[in-house]
């Protein structure tokens, strides 16, 4: 039976583009759930990874931030299937995706475009607004797709 995909298999064969389609397909979605079900624990969560991706004093501790940022977003929808699907596609785009990344500042300068688009999403989701939270996401991951292999 071919029809069970293992993650390693799809690390080795999915590009960074086609990875960022899978993101931008299923994380829009994920966060209008989040506005619609999120309680105000869950949104403290998303918002301390927020600011900890803000003040992270190098690059691999905003990774981890904005790692946290995009989990309890998921965590936020109140469904273990989103939640699952969401570890399986964090699992394939940190194999498939950081390792082509490279870095020219120490830290993520106080322009990072992901900081404004992050504290979007936050306000979305906060607003109980699910089309804001959904399209504040699709922004978000277009831009980060766009900044590191082009536009899609």
């Amino acid at each position: 039976d071919n029809k069970t995909v293992k993650l390693g298999d799809i690390s080795q064969q999915l590009t960074p583009v086609k990875m960022m389609r899978a993101r931008l397909s299923i994380e829009p979605a994920i966060a209008r759930e989040a506005a619609i079900n999120a309680s105000s624990d869950a949104i403290n969560r998303i918002i301390r990874a927020k600011d900890g991706a803000v003040n992270a004093p190098d690059w691999a501790e905003y990774e981890a931030f904005d790692d946290e940022f995009h989990w309890a977003i998921a965590d936020a929808t109140d469904n273990m299937l989103l939640v699952a699907l969401f570890d399986q596609l964090n699992q394939v785009q940190r194999a498939v995706a950081w390792g082509n990344v490279t870095r020219d500042t120490q830290r993520p300068p106080r322009s990072h475009t992901s900081f404004p688009e992050h504290a979007l999403i936050v306000e979305a989701i906060k607003s109980r607004d699910p089309a804001g939270a959904h399209d504040a996401m699709r922004r978000h991951i277009g831009s980060v797709s766009a900044r590191l292999f082009g536009e899609i």
